[in-house]
């Protein structure tokens, strides 16, 4: 309702600075005058809130953001409020100072709640009346949740323990809050010094919620103990038999162990009666190694039970213990949460692996993508630059919506450091430097600009990218090679792997130098700044020269992994040349000599991380070597799937023994048997598969095509006799399948939208046509022979 003006403060517990763990509870009653017709709240917090208007939740917030940028959340209200007294109630949550890996959950603890009631639904209408946190609020220490509970692990944050016989209907307006004391007021609403100088409405729309059950029983052991009809809380289950759980001999524990038959992502939500109380625990974990996150101890009667903190798992184990009396559990479901991407990309094939990779990619995209892209939602929870871009290839192929994808990279731009690199890891500005995870957040910049010709982001965006080619131009040798890329405190990343040699001038982070140059000069073009974008160009030709003269093995077709002031690395290693044949260093027939003579042949360190197949795949299709990218499809994701997953892993290592799977304990990651590091077994950064078999091989390419909202280039690949599938745009669906027939040909049809620019380059003897809202496309996919040439297409 006109400009959004902030009257309320920030508030905290009183006497809690410097504490970790703190839930505080706040609340305020005031009375809705009947005229009201808008009433809004406007609400965040340091680091998490949940909402309460007359004890009913109205949502939990805000989405992680840096500290100088804070992100608030809106609801409108004015259909819940009440004759008479109402009441907001707000539980939030601070981490406080303890170590966290990813330098994330920065910062001390507050929140700022406003609600403005208008008489009008003008937009420009002033509030009748404002309820604004400050000392006037009541705010304790929640008495539910006890101090010193233990951490997690170090990328997140700590355990529950919940005390429910502690919670006395502090969220009711009939409720009597005249012993707490006053809130403490710990700074003003965008205060320039205050910890929080600004405060950015929402960008993206709430989480999509859905209530989901377990699948099966796993496991129901009494362990001295019973259990009954453990079944009774499933999906599937018949109504009539009831879950109980009976601890009543001392030293019992039963267990019951539940399968959501793929990973969720939210809150677990219980109801139990216990007729003499006891003690609920909860375990959670991506695999059975199970983690114990969250206990309970139960007041008589009816628990309603549900964790402050998102969890993240497959399994889930129930564990009663000392319970007077058996305990029945009435339901357990759980409130999965991502974001609510529209439209629904599709991809179907004659190889049934090749839909379950593509559709496990999906998946794995849709549980990872919360408030923003997460590497990894059980582990870390945290904005990764490359991850990010990983996914948002995904997104383009699967929904018409792409807001969470500019959020994510703005988010990246907001925390550029003083000397203009970008950090690898988000939203919250932190210290971990890699410097290809620069480059990759621009690649993502410039794919985000040309799938949605986006010109507000690219300008908001733009003055970072000037700041970052400086950042990247100070790290040159005299020959313009990036240096120095293994100095202490950065990760030369490239890829999760101990097989690439990092020293000094790293070969692979200086070819993604140069495509950064090449990008940032288009990108430069695009804002009208030619000297720039010559500038940029000329450095990106000085790099290639210097690359391809210092870098390249003597008498070989590849490039070593990098040079130092001793001479050039004995070590070659395929991410190396892959990352110089996808940046553009290497000629195509260099490009063929590598893949044929070096990697095809074997003769290079196996890739065993998702991540880094991004760029090898890519730069396969790209070069005409379609069935082997294929074949590697098949037999790395494939083996995934072999072995279980519903989730992309972050890293697997097929050569292993088949009953191993990753763990700290089994091997797959690069910190085996580092029992402190945590696994992750779903990981966005292996998702490229999916956007993948719908970019090549059904030839829909959205993004990164100049001036066509969409180019049609399709490949029908050797033992694929058909291809099918759907790209969601904001026009409508783009509907493509090819087949192929006993003459060899392969017959193909694309349907879009009326309006959408299109091209068809990969399509022999195109016919077009128009039938409703759609164009038709019709013709041929040229088919190549086994040295990669193209076979003339009948007629």
């Amino acid at each position: 309702m006109g400009a959004e003006r902030w009257t309320a403060q920030w508030i905290w517990v009183s006497e809690a600075e410097g504490l970790n763990d703190v839930y505080a509870e706040t609340r305020a009653v005031f009375e809705a005058e009947e005229t009201i017709k808008r009433a809004r709240i406007r609400i965040s917090a340091n680091q998490a809130y949940k909402l309460y208007l007359n004890g009913e939740e109205l949502g939990r917030g805000p989405t992680p953001a840096d500290l100088e940028w804070m992100s608030y959340d809106t609801y409108e209200v004015a259909d819940r409020l009440a004759r008479g007294p109402n009441a907001i109630a707000i539980v939030a949550n601070n981490f406080g100072n303890e170590m966290i890996v990813t330098k994330q959950l920065q910062g001390p603890g507050g929140l700022i709640c406003q609600l403005d009631l208008y008489d009008s639904e003008a937009e420009n209408a002033a509030p009748l009346r404002t309820i604004a946190s400050g000392a006037d609020w009541k705010c304790r220490r929640s008495p539910r949740w006890m101090p010193g509970a233990s951490r997690l692990h170090y990328w997140g944050g700590y355990r529950e323990i919940v005390d429910v016989t502690k919670g006395d209907g502090w969220e009711r307006a009939d409720y009597d809050d005249s012993f707490w004391p006053d809130a403490e007021v710990v700074a003003r609403a965008e205060e320039p010094d205050s910890p929080w100088p600004r405060l950015l409405p929402r960008e993206i729309p709430f989480l999509r919620r859905t209530l989901v059950r377990p699948v099966a029983v796993v496991s129901a052991e009494p362990f001295l103990g019973a259990i009954s009809s453990p079944e009774a809380v499933l999906a599937n289950a018949q109504e009539g038999s009831k879950l109980t759980m009976d601890a009543s001999k001392p030293g019992s524990l039963p267990q019951i162990t539940y399968d959501f038959g793929a990973e969720v992502v939210g809150y677990p939500k219980l109801t139990v009666y216990a007729e003499e109380g006891g003690v609920l625990q909860l375990f959670y974990g991506e695999s059975l190694e199970l983690t114990l996150m969250d206990t309970y101890l139960l007041r008589r009667g009816e628990n309603v039970l549900e964790p402050f903190g998102r969890r993240a798992f497959r399994y889930l184990k129930l564990a009663a213990m000392a319970t007077p009396a058996p305990i029945e559990v009435g339901s357990l479901q759980m409130e999965f949460v991502h974001y609510p991407f529209t439209g629904e990309g599709s991809f179907r094939c004659s190889d049934e692996k090749l839909n379950r990779i593509w559709e496990t990619g999906r998946y794995t995209t849709v549980v990872n993508s919360q408030n923003h892209f997460e590497d990894c939602p059980y582990r870390e929870a945290a904005l990764w630059v490359a991850d990010a871009v990983v996914m948002a290839r995904v997104v383009y192929q699967i929904s018409d919506d792409a807001a969470l994808v500019r959020k994510s990279l703005l988010q990246g731009a907001r925390i550029q450091n003083e000397d203009g690199a970008i950090p690898g890891n988000g939203p919250v500005r932190n210290s971990f430097m890699l410097p290809d995870f620069c480059a990759h957040w621009l690649f993502g910049v410039k794919e985000y600009y040309d799938y949605g010709k986006d010109r507000a982001f690219l300008e908001e965006v733009w003055p970072a990218v000037p700041r970052l080619a400086k950042w990247f131009a100070d790290q040159e040798d005299e020959s313009g090679l990036f240096a120095k890329a293994d100095r202490e405190g950065w990760w030369c990343f490239i890829d999760w792997t101990d097989d690439i040699e990092r020293k000094d001038r790293v070969t692979a982070i200086s070819c993604f130098y140069y495509k950064f140059l090449g990008t940032a000069a288009g990108m430069a073009e695009e804002i009208e700044e030619p000297g720039l974008a010559e500038e940029l160009r000329a450095k990106a030709s000085k790099v290639r020269t210097s690359i391809r003269s210092r870098l390249r093995v003597p008498g070989r077709s590849v490039y070593a992994d990098c040079l130092t002031d001793e001479g050039l690395s004995s070590s070659v290693t395929a991410q190396t040349n892959f990352a110089a044949a996808w940046s553009g260093i290497m000629e195509e027939a260099e490009v063929a000599a590598f893949v044929e003579e070096e990697f095809l042949a074997g003769k290079l360190p196996p890739i065993r991380g998702a991540f880094f197949y991004h760029i090898v795949l890519e730069t396969l299709f790209r070069y005409g070597y379609a069935e082997d990218a294929i074949r590697i499809v098949r037999e790395y994701w494939g083996a995934m799937l072999d072995r279980g997953a519903t989730t992309w892993w972050e890293t697997f290592d097929p050569s292993l023994p088949f009953p191993t799977t990753p763990s700290p304990y089994l091997g797959h990651t690069p910190t085996y048997l580092q029992d402190s590091i945590p696994v992750s077994l779903s990981h966005g950064w292996g998702a490229s598969p999916t956007y993948l078999l719908s970019r090549e091989l059904l030839g829909i390419h959205v993004s990164n095509e100049g001036a066509e909202d969409v180019v049609l280039r399709p490949i029908a690949v050797a033992g694929i006799d058909w291809a099918e599938g759907a790209v969601p745009t904001k026009l409508g669906e783009i509907r493509v399948r090819w087949q192929r027939e006993e003459n060899g040909r392969v017959r193909y049809r694309a349907d879009l939208p009326k309006g959408l620019a299109w091209a068809a380059p990969g399509v022999d003897g195109a016919v077009v046509s128009e039938t409703g809202d759609a164009v038709r496309i019709e013709g041929a996919v040229p088919v190549r022979d086994a040295d990669r040439k193209f076979v003339a297409t009948e007629r």
